[in-house]
């Protein structure tokens, strides 16, 4: 029984292993844990500036853009750079940026353009930082311990998400929104400071290679190799279906006919289901056929949300949504394993920038097909809806990508 409770649960291996690591793993923990301060700081400070709700809309366009334009950046600045130079002078400028939110906000009359300046950086550099991360992380743990790595970097994003933000909200109400921006700071100082630690990490690469074609060989190399080309595109599914949030409200109101609270928990249950999958993935270790779990691992996630619309019920939603979280980070987890022991060290940057600004734009895509989805159907019909369409996709592309689902880690990997 010891034995199975040990292979069900999240793999330690790679903190115990590997002093860069857990170095690493500390950093990010501390960072996500500082962000998520300032992601609510930020539009509470903008709407009590403009009273306007498109404006705090546009800030978090802004950051989205930025971050999209930093993992294009990232991704061959990690291959012909050394990455710890790159993820330490990234989060060193984000720290800065935060620095000056708090100032900002401690002035008389804040200014609205510095906090949108502060957004573009706090973008650019979490773009370029995530991606050389994700490169950075093969580097460091060997390639059986992929999935378990993966699973612990989902385990400090999940858990970051669930808890900063309320705390963020109570910090605010005692000590306004500059505190939480100094937090932030301190939180980033930390971080780059513990970064600067590691060792160099130089990526294998073409010394004559400019950014720009080294930036036009990954997209051929992704687009050549059926592993990690197929892996990406399955990932658009987990992009469309990232936009799950959009529904809640409408539903809770007309549906539900519940109020705040129940919306609340509701936003918190795919984070709940995230890290219920990461505590309990150490069964992906030891996985052969991981293109098998990344599809049966989205079909669940797809299902979830389905599941979600089948009975007008807060529990059944509640349940339907954790279990979506739960195929979502098991998804990433074995996508990110697969990608990375199928991308040799001279592209892993690049590939990386692919992978991360798929992340970066999930959010913003999925809510544009949810909405449509909400203004199509009525209400009570929208989460069964965009689930069966994820369902339908995840079938297709499982049909038509034989390489991915047929892939065998015991076998010579196909290109």
């Amino acid at each position: 029984m010891a034995g199975e409770q040990r292979r069900i649960a999240v793999d330690l291996t790679p903190l115990r292993t590997s002093r860069a690591f857990r170095t690493l793993f500390l950093a990010r923990s501390i960072s996500v844990f500082g962000i998520g301060f300032l992601v609510v700081a930020l539009p509470i400070q903008v709407y009590r500036l403009t009273g306007s709700t498109a404006m705090v809309a546009t800030v978090a366009t802004v950051i989205g853009i930025s971050a999209f334009a930093g993992t294009l950046i990232g991704g061959p600045a990690a291959d012909h750079y050394d990455r710890r130079a790159v993820i330490v002078s990234s989060r060193a400028a984000a720290t800065l940026g935060f620095a000056v939110l708090a100032v900002n906000a401690m002035l008389p009359e804040p200014r609205l353009w510095v906090i949108l300046l502060c957004a573009v950086v706090d973008g650019v550099t979490g773009g370029v930082s995530e991606t050389a991360l994700v490169a950075a992380v093969p580097g460091l743990i060997p390639p059986d311990r992929l999935a378990a790595g993966a699973a612990l970097m989902a385990l400090t994003a999940d858990l970051g998400h669930m808890a900063a933000p309320a705390l963020a909200g109570l910090l605010i109400a005692w000590l306004d929104v500059a505190a939480n921006y100094w937090l932030a700071a301190g939180a980033g100082l930390v971080t780059t400071l513990l970064l600067a630690r590691l060792g160099r990490m130089k990526a294998e690469r073409d010394p004559a290679e400019t950014p720009f074609r080294a930036a036009l060989s990954g997209v051929r190399f992704v687009a050549g190799h059926r592993i990690v080309g197929a892996t990406l595109l399955i990932g658009c599914v987990t992009m469309l279906l990232s936009g799950w949030n959009v529904l809640i409200p409408e539903y809770v109101s007309e549906v539900l006919h519940g109020g705040e609270t129940t919306a609340g928990l509701l936003f918190a249950a795919p984070a709940a289901g995230a890290v219920l999958g990461s505590l309990t993935s150490g069964w992906t270790g030891s996985i052969r056929r991981g293109g098998q779990v990344i599809f049966v691992a989205t079909f669940v996630s797809a299902t979830g949300l389905a599941g979600a619309g089948l009975v007008a019920s807060t529990v059944v939603v509640f349940t339907g949504l954790a279990a979506h979280g739960a195929g979502r980070v098991v998804s990433d987890i074995a996508r990110f394993a697969v990608v990375q022991a199928n991308t040799p060290d001279e592209f892993r940057g690049r590939v990386s920038g692919l992978w991360t600004a798929q992340l970066t734009i999930a959010l913003s895509l999925g809510a544009v097909v949810a909405g449509g989805i909400a203004s199509a159907v009525p209400a009570r019909a929208a989460f069964l809806v965009y689930g069966v369409g994820g369902c339908l996709a995840t079938v297709t592309l499982w049909w038509l990508l034989t390489t991915l689902r047929t892939l065998d880690d015991r076998a010579p990997a196909p290109r």
